[in-house]
């Protein structure tokens, strides 16, 4: 499934383009359940309510994830993350950014008199008929306060692995390690990657008919069928839990997030008679599984360790204006591409032609729309045991990977390309990219 906001559209030829009336989002209060006073701060609801909503209808319209407001000097910049790609915004002033912020923070339930510290809350929305969630923080800055809306839409499931974008063959792989027990079965990827999507989707992606799977972590209102939530006794810690659900015959259990290196010898200590489910915050699967050797130590790691899986997204071409063109055997060799490969595509190619160039609607003239999961993953073998032990970092790692052949980020990414869904052109952005986005 693609990682998208909207369907719809088609195509047209490069003219003006009527703009269409897009009915404003409306706020519906927030998730923390504090009822906004408006008339209260009647002076800020002026001032900031009708260019907020200006301000989100935008984002939203333009199917934004994130939308950015940082006050710079005598103004703010604002930014539209869409399919992981920022788009400049409108220019606001820093009066009216502030009372941006200010009516927004209002509306999520936070405190609009404090400035300096960070605050988090959310706001439900609804536009053009669709509900949506709206995240909201505030950062203090030099020049004022970084605001950050990240937009959530419930209609937009990624529950199991095949949504996520998983292969068949990478699918199958993990439903049998991560539910085989005991052992050590870990997502990870950067902050914002799709780490917790992931890991909840390995647990959903198993059989819980046969499987008897726990739960003993912040489900955030997930809803995770025929799993066991597992409720601590009073003054248990993670080691002392894990202990009573071994004692009931589970088989899985999935776990919080390994946050420091106590966390992850708590969990070490039931690695030998269950399945623990769990993610780290890490560059990739290799410096996940390096910092669990860190904190655990190599023979424990090569020991119980049976699966750690990593995932970054990818833009998708969109399916109505790709384009599709016969490649060299020559250059598919070269870019490491099947020779049985007859076709691949890419975005539409600029024309100086004037009248001949199209203009897709569903994208907008942008060549993608949406995004989808490439993955790699790491099963644990002899090889990559004697690198462990023998203080292999994560470039030992990696090399070890690539004689096992395991899967890696760029080998999933040609696969997509392959299939049509992306482009080599969109491989090689995202790979140069700093920080992969």
């Amino acid at each position: 499934m693609i990682f998208g906001l909207f369907g719809g559209g088609g195509k047209k030829k490069d003219q003006p383009k009527e703009e269409e009336e897009v009915d404003p989002v409306r706020f519906l209060g927030a998730l923390n359940g504090k009822e906004a006073n408006l008339g209260a701060n009647q002076r800020l609801a002026d001032a900031g309510l009708v260019p907020a909503k200006d301000l989100v209808t935008d984002g939203l319209d333009r199917r934004a994830e994130v939308i950015r407001v940082e006050p710079k000097g005598p103004a703010a910049i604002v930014n539209f993350v869409v399919d992981g790609v920022a788009y400049p915004g409108p220019r606001l002033q820093k009066i009216e950014a502030s009372a941006v912020t200010q009516i927004l923070k209002l509306l999520a339930g936070l405190d609009i008199k404090e400035r300096k510290a960070a605050q988090t809350g959310g706001i439900k929305a609804e536009f053009e008929e669709k509900p949506y969630t709206l995240f909201i923080s505030t950062t203090a800055v030099p020049d004022g306060e970084r605001l950050t809306i990240k937009v959530i839409n419930p209609a937009i499931k990624l529950e199991v692995p095949t949504d996520l974008g998983m292969s068949g063959d990478l699918k199958a792989k993990v439903r049998e390690i991560a539910g085989t027990k005991p052992g050590l079965f870990v997502a990870c990827g950067p902050a914002g990657s799709g780490t917790t999507t992931t890991r909840f989707a390995t647990v959903r992606g198993l059989d819980a008919y046969t499987v008897g799977i726990f739960s003993f972590c912040d489900l955030g209102g997930k809803n995770l069928v025929n799993v066991t939530e597992f409720k601590p006794n009073e003054g248990d810690d993670l080691a002392a839990t894990l202990q009573r659900i071994a004692r009931q015959e589970g088989d899985v259990v999935l776990v919080d997030p390994l946050k420091n290196e106590e966390v992850a010898k708590q969990v070490a200590t039931r690695i030998g008679e269950l399945m623990i489910i769990s993610e780290l915050t890490a560059k990739d699967a290799s410096h996940g599984l390096h910092q669990l050797v860190q904190w655990l130590g190599a023979e424990p790691v090569a020991e119980h360790v049976k699966g750690v899986i990593s995932q970054k997204l990818i833009r998708v071409l969109c399916p109505d204006c790709k384009q599709a063109y016969k490649p060299n055997p020559e250059f598919l060799k070269k870019a490491g591409l099947p020779a049985t490969v007859s076709m691949l595509y890419r975005k539409p190619q600029v024309t100086d032609v004037p009248g001949e160039q199209e203009v897709c609607e569903k994208c907008e003239g942008v060549g993608f729309r949406g995004r989808t999961g490439m993955f790699e993953f790491i099963q644990m073998t002899d090889g990559l045991r004697e690198v462990l032990k023998n203080g292999g970092d994560p470039m030992a790692i990696r090399a070890q990977m690539r004689a096992d052949k395991m899967l890696t980020l760029q080998q999933d990414a040609l696969r997509l390309v392959a299939d049509g869904k992306t482009s080599l052109d969109e491989v090689q952005r995202l790979f140069k990219a700093p920080d992969g986005k």
